[in-house]
C-alpha cells in the first residue's frame, strides 16, 4: 500500500504543480510596448482597481463612446475569417494551427477590453494596460473635470498617472523608449522641464545617472529646452517597478497636484492633508527595507 500512497502523492502534487502554471500562465503582466495608467494605493489594491476600471472607463465612454459589441464582433469575425484562411495553407501541421488559433483567440480577447489589470509584482501599485492610442489626453481630460467638478469618484485610488511606454529597466532601453516620447514633446519648441523619478524594488538603475542621460536627451532634442523644479510645463514621469520602467511626458504635473486625485478635488484641504496623504502613499508603496522608494527631480 505504501508505493501505492507515494505514487497518488506524488500525481496529486504534478497536477497541482501544471494547476499552477496553467493559472500563472494567464496572469497578465508589465510587458515592453504597453502603455496604460499607473495608480498607487494605501489598502485595498482590489478596490483600487475597481475604482481604475470606473473611472476610466466613464470618462473614455464620454471622449470616445462606448465600445459598441458589433464592433467588436464585426472585427472578430474578420480576424477569424483571416486566421482560417491561413490555416488552410498550413493544413499539415495540427500543432501550428492550434497555436495559431490560440494566439487570435488571445489577441481578439485583449482587443475587447478596453483597460486591463496586469500584474507589477509590485505592493500597492497597480497598472491598467489600454488600447487607447493616447492615454495622456484621457489622463488629462479626468484631472481637468475632478478639478471643475470637485469630485474624484475615488476612495483608493490616490494618483492616477498616465503612462505612455513601459519597458525594460536598464538604461540602453529606457534611452530607446524616451527618444520617441521626446522626440514628441521637446523637439518642436523649447521648454521648462522636470524630472520626477521614483524605484521601488530596484537598486540597479540610479538616480544621477537616469536624471543626467534624460536631461542629455532632453537638451539633444531642442537646445533651449530648461530645467525648472518648481514651474516645469512639461514633467518626465519615470516609475521603476521591479526589472520594468514607465515612462511618461505629462504637462503642468506638478499645477496638477501630481495626479493626485484628492487633492484636485479639495485643493484647501492640501495645506493639512496633502503632505500626510504623499507620505503615506510613499512607505506604503515600498515594503522592502533595502529599496527604500524615492521621488527625485532634475537639478
Amino acid at each position: 500500500m505504501e508505493p501505492t500512497n507515494k505514487k497518488s502523492k506524488m500525481t496529486n502534487k504534478y497536477h497541482q504543480k501544471n494547476k499552477k502554471k496553467y493559472y500563472q500562465g494567464n496572469k497578465q503582466v508589465l510587458q515592453a510596448g504597453q502603455r496604460g495608467f499607473f495608480a498607487t494605493c494605501n489598502i485595498n489594491e482590489k478596490g483600487c482597481v475597481r475604482e481604475c476600471y470606473n473611472l476610466l472607463n466613464h470618462y473614455a465612454d464620454i471622449l470616445y463612446g462606448p465600445e459598441l459589441p458589433k464592433d467588436v464582433e464585426k472585427k472578430e469575425s474578420e480576424e477569424q475569417k483571416t486566421a482560417g484562411e491561413t490555416g488552410k495553407v498550413s493544413d499539415d501541421d495540427d500543432d501550428d494551427l492550434e497555436a495559431a488559433a490560440a494566439k487570435c483567440r488571445e489577441t481578439l480577447t485583449q482587443r475587447k477590453v478596453r483597460f486591463q489589470n496586469v500584474e507589477t509584482g509590485t505592493t500597492n501599485c497597480i497598472f491598467i494596460r489600454t488600447q487607447l492610442d493616447d492615454p495622456v489626453g484621457l489622463g488629462k481630460h479626468i484631472v481637468n473635470d475632478i478639478t471643475t467638478t470637485g469630485k474624484s469618484m475615488s476612495r483608493f485610488v490616490l494618483r492616477l498617472v498616465p503612462i505612455e511606454a513601459v519597458c525594460r529597466a536598464n538604461m540602453p532601453d529606457i534611452i530607446a523608449a524616451a527618444g520617441p516620447l521626446f522626440d514628441k514633446h521637446f523637439l518642436k519648441e523649447p521648454t521648462s522641464y522636470g524630472i520626477i523619478f521614483n524605484h521601488r524594488y530596484n537598486q540597479q538603475i540610479k538616480r544621477d545617472q537616469i536624471i543626467l542621460d534624460l536631461a542629455d536627451l532632453v537638451n539633444s532634442k531642442n537646445v533651449g529646452n530648461k530645467v525648472d523644479l518648481k514651474q516645469a510645463k512639461k514633467s518626465i514621469i519615470v516609475e521603476v517597478l521591479r526589472g520594468w520602467c514607465l515612462l511618461s511626458v505629462i504637462d503642468n504635473y506638478l499645477e496638477s497636484k501630481k495626479y493626485n486625485l484628492a487633492e484636485l478635488a479639495n485643493p484647501s484641504e492640501k495645506k493639512s492633508n496633502g503632505d500626510n496623504d504623499s507620505k503615506s502613499e510613499e512607505k506604503s508603496v515600498e515594503t522592502d527595507a533595502a529599496s527604500p522608494p524615492a521621488e527625485q527631480h532634475a537639478e
